[in-house]
């Protein structure tokens, strides 16, 4: 009985409460984007440097920095551009709470994830998915760590576990907003640390590392750092957006 019930109030609750694009309002049966805001959205461009995902104006692999200061991360697995509109929704999600826009991002970035593995096999697909984490104080004014919040989102999708306690940060730094590279790597010294059951999670696996957008990498390369030497093999980056210029 119970079979033949759940999809009829579904179908009601989908005539009752329709659903609208997030973007340009137009009605949609269940989805949060329309096919033509989807296609609008700003992918990032290649050719990309095949470490950290920044856009290139040459053939070459990798970026200057990459490939004089090598991460410790392997791939970056980024689709988007921060640019109009996907700021704007990563703003709403972010900062005004709006949470069917970080649950349309999701969405968004697990497709991309998928293909990404699908197409290139001989990418390792991860065993844990672990969030850059807030300072308490922070995510306490916020209300959530948004990363976390994705990160929710894609453990489901793709069947891998989140692990959201293995790493912490310690000191509240400033905002890393309009920072340069140098000022974001000084704001970050000793600014995290994993947990003492840190190794056993990670020994031997292979790691996503999700942010919600990358910027000058300092982030994902002081986590990428204390991941590999706690034991994981191999991190990936995982975010929504790549700014399309690093600040020196």
């Amino acid at each position: 009985m119970t079979s033949h019930i759940l999809p009829l109030l579904r179908a009601l609750g989908d005539a009752l409460l329709p659903c609208h694009c997030l973007l340009c309002d137009i009605r949609l049966p269940s989805d949060l984007l329309c096919q033509d805001c989807q296609l609008a959205l700003p992918y990032l461009p290649s050719p990309n440097c095949k470490s950290c995902a920044l856009p290139l104006n040459t053939q070459s692999h990798y970026c200057g920095h990459c490939l004089h200061n090598p991460p410790r991360f392997s791939h970056s697995l980024i689709p988007f551009r921060y640019d109009f509109p996907l700021d704007s929704m990563i703003h709403r999600f972010k900062y005004r709470r709006q949470l069917t826009h970080g649950k349309a991002l999701a969405d968004q970035l697990a497709e991309y994830l998928a293909h990404t593995y699908d197409q290139q096999r001989e990418l390792s697909l991860p065993e844990l998915i672990v969030p850059v984490p807030l300072h308490w104080t922070r995510r306490w004014k916020r209300g959530f760590n948004q990363a976390e919040m994705l990160g929710r989102d894609l453990a489901q999708v793709m069947n891998i576990p989140l692990v959201t306690r293995l790493c912490r940060r310690t000191q509240r730094t400033p905002s890393q907003q309009g920072l340069s590279r140098a000022q974001r790597q000084q704001n970050l010294r000793n600014a995290f640390s994993l947990s003492r059951h840190a190794r056993t999670a990670l020994e031997g696996k292979c790691v996503a590392l999700l942010d919600d957008v990358v910027t000058t990498t300092s982030t994902v390369r002081a986590l990428s750092t204390q991941l590999i030497e706690a034991g994981a093999v191999e991190v990936h980056v995982w975010a929504l957006a790549r700014t399309p210029e690093q600040r020196t």
